[in-house]
């Protein structure tokens, strides 16, 4: 990744000073949960959000969806929109908010090979169902050949992917079954359906393992690929051009997609609101930038004792000056539209 900053919250520090068990929270506390890949930019807001205080807990998608479901949580965080068949478990009317922007990245580590790795949705769906075992494998070396040698010494690839349920999984999948679908053919979900490679649980769980491990390979949130500096790949997009998951190019993709279906069977069949692999015109694009999403139960009371008003009053305090502290943890700021739609869906409460 191109992009050179300090990251003022590490994963460590988060998990101390802004995490707290969802069950010992008492009744004037909102309670958050799931995705791993929001929770540094939730963590940031519970320390600077004073009206009510804030529990925010990872844990995947799949557990902020699970939580939703049984009315655990006052928001259930998922990067990945709830399933057909989770929506209609659901039996308290859920509404899902877009209501942060950032990217899936692919990190990587491989000696000698500094910053600037390229890869194509090709190769990267071809090691991820382990056609590609090596990196100094042709299509590899094709692609950066000024790292011929480095390549060819690093030897074997060792795929990480997501061992929990993740939006994560949901969107690099996501990313796959459209770029390269005659290699991908498996339909997007947040559990990631493969044994090739390594399993590791959460985005904390995938870096550490890629940071340390010579070989290995990861899609990672890109906060955490900023904290343990992990280098990231350039991924091809639509247009043919090379990207990072770097700002200007999480904006670009988001213009791809600027509207947020009706909810329930509208929004499940559009899958949300996908932006991986923006069309052609959208030439910076980021190809595996996402929405992540707060899941709110709109037919029941809020969990905890909390009343609607005071957690309609955060909900619309994080898509418009929660968005200002997203800068140093690599989310970029919703689009105006993303943000007229979210108002009334937060008012509908």
């Amino acid at each position: 990744m191109r992009i050179k900053r300090m990251v003022c919250l590490s994963v460590a520090m988060l998990g101390v000073t802004a995490s707290t068990a969802v069950a010992s929270a008492s009744a004037t506390t909102l309670n958050e949960a799931g995705s791993s890949l929001v929770y540094p930019l939730v963590a940031r807001w519970s320390l600077a959000y004073h009206n009510v205080s804030i529990s925010t807990a990872p844990g995947g998608s799949g557990v902020g969806q699970k939580d939703i479901i049984e009315n655990a949580v006052d928001i259930g965080g998922s990067d990945a929109p709830m399933s057909a068949s989770n929506y209609a478990a659901d039996t308290h009317n859920p509404i899902e908010i877009p209501w942060a922007l950032t990217a899936t990245g692919v990190g990587y580590n491989v000696p000698g090979v500094k910053t600037g790795l390229r890869l194509t949705p090709a190769v990267i769906a071809g090691i991820y169902t382990g056609k590609i075992t090596r990196w100094g494998a042709a299509p590899i070396v094709r692609l950066n050949k000024r790292y011929t040698k480095a390549l060819r010494r690093a030897g074997k690839i060792t795929p990480v992917f997501r061992s929990d349920g993740s939006g994560d999984s949901f969107a690099f999948q996501n990313f796959m079954y459209h770029a390269a679908p005659k290699i991908w053919t498996t339909v997007p979900t947040t559990q990631f359906p493969t044994t090739v490679g390594v399993g590791e649980n959460g985005n904390a769980g995938v870096a550490g393992e890629v940071h340390q491990n010579k070989g290995t390979i990861g899609y990672i949130s890109a906060y955490y690929l900023l904290d343990l500096h992990i280098t990231t790949a350039a991924v091809q997009n639509a247009a043919g051009n090379f990207e990072f998951p770097d700002p200007k190019n999480i904006a670009d993709a988001s213009l791809s997609n600027s509207k947020i279906p009706p909810q329930g069977t509208d929004f499940t069949n559009a899958n949300g609101v996908p932006i991986q692999w923006a069309p052609k015109k959208y030439k910076i694009a980021y190809p595996i930038a996402t929405y992540t999403y707060a899941l709110v139960n709109k037919g029941t009371q809020p969990y905890g004792g909390l009343s609607f008003p005071q957690l309609q009053a955060f909900l619309s305090w994080a898509i418009t000056s929660g968005q200002k502290l997203g800068g140093p943890l690599d989310f970029v700021p919703l689009p105006k539209s993303i943000v007229n739609a979210d108002r009334a869906l937060i008012n509908s409460l």
